[in-house]
């Protein structure tokens, strides 16, 4: 016991001293002190073998640690880069954040404040600024963002784009509008989540033999496809199966 409490405590010091040479956030101090031995498991695993190895996925598993450990902290460098410089990049940049993070309120905020200038027309602050309206629930805003985004860059293309416009006008009880744009988009999305939303309308509107046939698509289309392709919308693939089997049971 006496070697094996002098050998976490040598772990510990030698990850504290990587800690405060690399410049990393000070919360992995407490963590290697709260956590004796699992802490500075954690560590090595996440900040000195990826500096040791220097690849690609070591980066992405490190900030994948960060997230889990210290979720806001990118949201606080965004914060304090804006204070900084307010420029277009940093205000969309922060907004982003805010989205991914669930606060939309605040994010549709600063896309409305980056829309200014030779930039108050900008497609991707417009395509912003519409999913933050749509994730307040606010489709009629959400569609009034994308139309102006239409109406200024007739040239600008986005399957995401043009899904959420459906999904916005579905949200607003506009079901015939709502299906041509989803058909429309059906016809050339990589993704299946436009026909999965398209058969979810069609099941709510009692159409249940159409529903079931698209998702059949959905799944023929699927298995005639390479691996990747299933891994990359294994999501989207599973809810439609999962909406299927429920339609085949009714």
């Amino acid at each position: 016991m006496p070697l094996l409490a002098l050998l976490v405590i040598a772990c510990q010091v030698t990850c504290g001293l990587h800690v405060v040479r690399s410049g990393q956030e000070r919360y992995w101090l407490y963590l290697i002190i709260a956590l004796p031995g699992l802490g500075c498991l954690i560590y090595f695993l996440g900040i000195m073998l990826p500096d040791l190895l220097g690849s690609r996925r070591g980066r992405q598993t490190l900030n994948r640690l960060h997230d889990s450990i210290d979720p806001q902290r990118h949201l606080r460098a965004l914060r304090d880069e804006l204070e900084i410089r307010d420029t277009r990049d940093t205000r969309v940049n922060l907004a982003d954040e805010l989205l991914r993070m669930g606060q939309a309120e605040e994010a549709a905020q600063h896309y409305q404040t980056a829309l200014r200038g030779i930039h108050s027309d900008a497609p991707d602050i417009l395509l912003g600024l519409a999913r933050a309206r749509f994730a307040l629930g606010d489709f009629a805003g959400c569609q009034a963002s994308l139309d102006q985004l239409i109406a200024h860059n007739p040239d600008f293309r986005s399957a995401d784009g043009h899904l959420l416009y459906a999904r916005a006008l579905e949200g607003q009880g506009n079901d015939l509008k709502a299906e041509e744009e989803y058909r429309a988009l059906g016809s050339y999305s990589a993704s299946p989540e436009a026909n999965y939303r398209y058969a979810l309308l069609l099941r709510r509107q009692g159409r249940q033999r159409e529903a079931i046939e698209l998702l059949q698509q959905i799944h023929t289309h699927a298995r005639r496809s390479a691996r990747h392709y299933r891994t990359l919308h294994k999501e989207w693939l599973d809810l439609s199966q999962k909406a299927l089997l429920e339609l085949q049971r009714d």
